[in-house]
């Protein structure tokens, strides 16, 4: 992460990184760094119908 997006990170909570395609995917979707509680750093994609960020390892 460059400065910029340390600095966006710690303003507006998220950073974007970029859109990303997963296998199975019919298209990409953007990807977002962000702080979990618990976790620390973690990268996912808006999910859900108010495409809420989740952290992928609270939901395991």
């Amino acid at each position: 992460m460059n400065l910029w997006q340390r600095f966006n990170l710690w303003l507006r909570g998220y950073v974007y990184m970029g859109h990303r395609r997963r296998p199975g995917w019919s298209g990409s979707l953007p990807f977002y760094m962000f702080r979990c509680p618990i976790h620390g750093l973690v990268e996912n994609y808006p999910a859900g119908y108010e495409e809420k960020l989740r952290c992928p390892h609270c939901t395991e």
